[in-house]
């Protein structure tokens, strides 16, 4: 059996569009830059999983856009509703300081910051092709705009990351089908109270990833545990968002955009995403795909001077 063939049923192939960022992540350590970012990561993913995949972002008519694009286009992954601006694509500057990664720099005024979707018409049917839409706090969608494709009969998926607050919360939860938390700064007690909260306000289901702790999930009837796959970590990026393309990539190959939670449901998209995310950390990057760079030409590829990026 093939990865894609464990990761879904034969029930159905579901179809799942991002909404939000596309980054590059360049390593000064390694000399090395990734593409990534939630949206972009979960887009891949979930194609190389063998879901129908779309992405839709603002791209910058930079070298950095490009390469962005072009990554998932040549993935097979739909970007025919992205956007494209003139202006700065993001990124981070990442370094690694006894073994942990340390965000130097990122772009705080980049295309998707300030052009931001508002979604026409022609827009909100393409989205409504797909059985889902994965959003995050990165992708510059208010609470209003989400709410705007939930009107419209979304499934909306969210990635409230670890900064959430309850605000948060009761802002977002009653336009998503699915939440999801990182949850490993936090008390098994709190996860619980976060994970109720959000189906009580709506949510088919919750779920928390927690570290190195077994991950968590709620649908209203019972809380469900999932332990990690153990294996040696090479790079953490891009973990929860391949946990996220595992559970929604199975979730949804097991039901009809109609169906509800159910019990087997939940647990096997737990073990889908578990496995999946342990095969991600094995690997280079977010997408295992990677690029030289000279640290020396850092500033160039992103048009402004970098401090530490000429060692």
């Amino acid at each position: 059996m093939t990865e894609k063939e464990a990761m879904m049923s034969t029930e159905h192939v579901p179809a799942i569009v991002t909404i939000g960022i596309a980054t590059l992540d360049i390593y000064i350590n390694r000399k090395r830059m990734y593409p990534g970012g939630n949206e972009l990561n979960v887009a891949f993913d979930v194609n190389q999983l063998g879901a129908r995949s779309g992405f839709m972002g603002v791209f910058a008519d930079d070298r950095i856009g490009t390469l962005l694009e072009q990554t998932l286009i040549d993935a097979g992954v739909d970007t025919s509703y992205s956007h494209h601006e003139h202006g700065t694509s993001g990124y981070a500057i990442v370094d690694i300081i006894d073994g942990d990664r340390v965000f130097l720099d990122y772009n705080k005024q980049g295309v998707t910051d300030l052009y931001p979707f508002t979604f026409t018409e022609e827009e909100l049917e393409y989205i409504k092709t797909f059985d889902a839409a994965s959003m995050s706090t990165g992708s510059r969608l208010t609470p209003d705009k989400i709410r705007k494709l939930a009107e419209n009969g979304i499934r909306c998926s969210y990635d409230f990351s670890d900064s959430f607050t309850d605000a948060d919360i009761d802002a977002i939860a009653p336009s998503l089908r699915f939440a999801f938390f990182s949850c490993s700064h936090v008390s098994e007690e709190r996860v619980r109270e976060v994970l109720a909260k959000a189906v009580d306000l709506g949510c088919e289901v919750a779920v928390a990833t927690r570290g190195e702790l077994p991950s968590m999930a709620f649908d209203g009837k019972r809380y469900y545990t999932q332990e990690r796959v153990p294996v040696v970590c090479i790079d953490a990026m891009g973990a929860g968002d391949s946990y996220i393309s595992g559970f929604l990539t199975n979730y949804l190959s097991q039901s009809s955009p109609e169906g509800g939670a159910d019990e087997d449901k939940v647990q096997c998209a737990m073990q889908a995403a578990v496995q999946y995310a342990a095969r991600v950390i094995t690997r280079e990057g977010a997408l295992g795909i990677g690029y030289d760079i000279d640290p020396a030409e850092i500033g160039e590829l992103i048009g402004k001077p970098v401090s530490g990026a000429t060692r």
